[in-house]
């Protein structure tokens, strides 16, 4: 079910913002920068009535908003915008994918680290063929995130990571090849339950069944994540 127009905007404007900046946003900053016509009380009143709803939560008593898991995920059915990639992402991929026809152990040698230097989240690409094969990158670069400074969130995620090969063949399992955004608990493994994940699982005849995986704070790009694997998902057919 949909928001009303202006909840919606005041809701896209919150998660945008959020994500960008990491900082609670406040009524204020709102009034101030979304463009909405509307009144500070207005704002109030509905940010009050996304409260209730269960889309935002306040961190401290005297903070902004932030997203919770509803609004993400209410964000990347309703109101993500779907664009391709910069050129020059599009260009760096589209050259390993042609260097993979001739020389396919680069998949596991170069992929994962360039996914996840575009994303700066950790990513994860893994083989279920004759010889599994799981490569993994990116884990100092997602450290430097914000939210890894509380330091039971930044040793949830390195148990995580530690536990990627039992992780992998869930995610194989509930991807299709198309990408898929996982949120907290809609992740299909529990050590994800407090962070946001994206996936897509493609195939060949070298290395069999394969799933591609980055995983971040929830408070990720969706966009731009969605349009890589977007991208990646119509490429992945002709290697």
């Amino acid at each position: 079910m949909r928001l009303a127009n202006r909840e919606e905007e005041i809701l896209d404007f919150i998660i945008r913002d959020y994500i960008r900046s990491a900082f609670p946003v406040s009524s204020s900053r709102i009034f101030d920068e979304a463009d909405l016509e509307v009144s500070p009380a207005t704002i109030r009143n509905s940010m009050s009535e996304l409260d209730e709803a269960g889309y935002l939560t306040k961190p401290y008593t005297s903070a902004g908003r932030v997203p919770t898991d509803k609004a993400y995920r209410y964000f990347v059915d309703f109101l993500m915008e779907k664009v391709g990639p910069e050129k020059k992402v599009e260009e760096l991929f589209d050259g390993l994918l042609k260097k993979m026809e001739r020389r396919h152990e680069l998949l596991f040698e170069n992929f994962g680290r360039m996914l996840s230097e575009e994303l700066g989240l950790f990513s994860m690409v893994a083989s279920f063929g004759p010889n599994k094969r799981i490569s993994a990158f990116g884990y100092e670069e997602v450290m430097k995130e914000p939210e890894f400074e509380d330091r039971n969130l930044a040793l949830e995620f390195a148990r995580l990571v530690d536990h990627i090969d039992t992780a992998a063949p869930e995610y194989l399992e509930q991807s299709s090849e198309e990408p898929n955004v996982f949120i907290g608990e809609e992740n299909p493994v529990k050590s994800a339950n407090s962070f946001s994940s994206i996936s897509m699982r493609f195939s060949d005849g070298k290395s069999g069944k394969c799933v591609m995986v980055s995983f971040g704070p929830k408070r990720m790009n969706y966009e731009k994540a969605s349009s890589i694997m977007d991208f990646l998902s119509k490429d992945f057919n002709d290697i």
